[in-house]
């Protein structure tokens, strides 16, 4: 958010306390995600209802979309332009909560159609939207934020926007990605979605990438929610063989250069644009 403030010409620095909302948020959205998702795990630790219970976890995680508003009044920003962060805000919290709907309801009812064959378009298109909502909305309209803050043209504003957007999108297939892969320091276990019986972006590239019998595998074995490691290794190096993993990490980083491209030219060259660059870059190779 500060960044985009400063691309645009404008000064981030009486608006430092404003990081507070946007952390809070997406803490918030962690710890609830974590319960209804059945997580053991987060950032290296016990996940936040594993040690205090499901209650004061879910009353937590909410209690933070709200906390947000207490810097936003304090803050030195015009009526005109707080009221215009408040419609923004319960606009990104009306779509993310729309995302976790989606995602909470799975995608088993397209894997069906997607095994028997191969054609994994409305898979894809429905995990797309669950991405868009649940984090590339966010991540577009907290830099929205920015933009304006920083008095920003309309044009500056979309832009940065828009590249927000398509790294929110890279951020959620990466971590798809890296989820098989594994994370640095344990900071959640390996394989954690498909015992969780999720179908998550590799998953359906794989559809498309695999013959029937190893769709059947793949669809069948999740299915179990297995919790045996040789199982779930089974599993990822199916779809790593077959070229699945890869091809997300590849559209992550599509989603990003397209992005930049559009930004790159909008937006004057300053120090703070470069910062800009390397979110992005930090975002592919996150672990």
């Amino acid at each position: 958010m500060l960044a985009c403030i400063d691309s645009v010409g404008g000064d981030s620095q009486p608006f430092i306390n404003l990081l507070a909302m946007p952390e809070l948020i997406h803490t918030g959205s962690l710890i609830v995600d974590d319960v209804q998702d059945k997580s053991e795990k987060r950032r290296g630790g016990k996940t936040l209802h594993h040690i205090y219970g499901e209650p004061l976890a879910i009353n937590a995680g909410n209690a933070c979309y709200f906390i947000g508003d207490i810097v936003v009044g304090d803050s030195q920003i015009s009526e005109q332009i707080r009221l215009k962060i408040y419609q923004l805000f319960f606009e990104m919290m009306r779509a993310a909560h729309a995302g976790q709907a989606l995602d909470i309801s799975g995608l088993h009812a397209f894997m069906p159609e997607a095994v028997r064959t191969g054609d994994c378009t409305a898979l894809e298109k429905r995990l797309y939207t669950i991405h868009r909502l649940k984090t590339a909305a966010p991540a577009c309209t907290l830099a929205r934020i920015g933009g304006i803050i920083g008095n920003g043209t309309p044009e500056e504003i979309d832009e940065i926007s828009n590249y927000f957007e398509a790294a929110g999108m890279a951020y959620q297939i990466m971590d798809d990605v890296l989820n098989l892969k594994g994370f640095e320091n344990n900071l959640k276990d390996k394989g954690e979605d498909i015992t969780a019986g999720k179908i998550t972006m590799p998953v359906a590239k794989a559809m498309g990438l695999l013959n029937f019998d190893e769709r059947e595998y793949v669809w069948k074995t999740i299915q179990t929610m297995p919790t045996d490691e040789k199982v779930i290794r089974s599993v990822i190096n199916v779809l790593q063989s077959c070229g699945a993993i890869d091809a997300c990490a590849k559209e992550a980083e599509d989603l990003i250069e397209a992005a930049w491209k559009k930004i790159d030219i909008i937006v004057p060259d300053s120090f703070y644009k470069v910062r800009l660059r390397a979110f992005g870059w930090f975002i592919l190779q996150k672990d």
